[in-house]
C-alpha cells in the first residue's frame, strides 16, 4: 500500500448542522458487495471475519453522537473501493444513517477535535470532527478515566477493536490512542464569518 492511501477501501460519513454540512473520511480493510442480509455489503476485519458494513457504520454513529450538539444531524455514508494505491475512488454503496442525531451539550461553533492514534506499523490514525465539543480549557486529552471520559473510551474501544475494519493509510490497525487535541478551525471561522 503507497503511504497516505486509501487503498483498498475508505467510508466517507457526511453530517449537517446548523452552521455547514462536514465530511469524515476513514479508511476501511477491503469491501465486499451487497449481498443476502447485508444491505452495504461487508468488510475483511481485523481478526479476518467479514463485519456487516452498515452495523459497523449505524454503530460508528451512535458513538460519535455524544460528541455534537443536538442541531447535527449524520445523514449518510458512502462506501468507495480503490483498484491501486494510485487511482481514485469509485462510489459502491451508500446507506442513510438512522437515528444519528448529535446527543452532546452545546458546542463552540468552528471548533475541532481531533483523536490521535498510532496504528500497529506505528504511523497516524485520525478521527477529525468539526463543530465537535471541547475541553473547557483546550487543553489536550491524553488520560481516559472513568466516568468523565466514558464516551471517549467507548469511541477508542471500538475503533481499535480487531473485529472492526478501521484502517490507517499505513493498512495497519489503530491501536492506541495518544491524544485528543482541541481547537478552533480557522477555515471554518472565515467560512461563518466569526472573524
Amino acid at each position: 500500500m503507497a503511504p497516505y492511501s486509501l487503498f483498498p477501501c475508505a467510508v466517507v460519513i457526511d453530517y449537517v448542522n446548523s452552521y455547514a454540512r462536514h465530511k469524515m473520511t476513514i479508511p476501511l480493510k477491503e469491501h465486499s458487495p451487497v449481498s443476502g442480509g447485508h444491505i452495504a455489503g461487508t468488510n475483511l476485519a481485523w481478526d479476518a471475519s467479514q463485519i456487516d458494513t452498515d452495523d459497523m457504520m449505524q454503530d460508528l454513529a451512535d458513538l460519535l453522537k455524544p460528541f455534537f450538539y443536538t442541531d447535527t444531524t449524520f445523514t449518510n455514508y458512502t462506501i468507495f473501493e480503490y483498484s491501486d494505491e494510485l487511482s481514485p475512488g469509485v462510489p459502491v454503496v451508500s446507506q442513510p444513517f438512522v437515528s444519528a442525531v448529535g446527543t452532546g451539550g452545546a458546542v463552540i461553533p468552528a471548533s475541532q477535535a481531533t483523536f490521535n492514534f498510532k496504528t500497529t506499523g506505528f504511523h497516524a490514525f485520525k478521527i477529525v470532527m468539526l463543530d465537535a465539543r471541547v475541553s473547557a480549557t483546550f487543553a489536550p486529552l491524553t488520560a481516559l478515566v472513568s466516568p468523565a471520559n466514558d464516551d471517549e473510551i467507548a469511541l477508542r474501544d471500538f475503533l481499535t477493536d480487531d473485529v472492526n475494519a478501521f484502517s490507517g493509510r499505513d493498512n495497519e490497525r489503530p491501536q492506541s490512542l495518544v491524544r485528543v487535541t482541541y481547537t478552533l478551525n480557522e477555515k471554518l471561522r472565515k467560512s461563518y464569518r466569526l472573524d
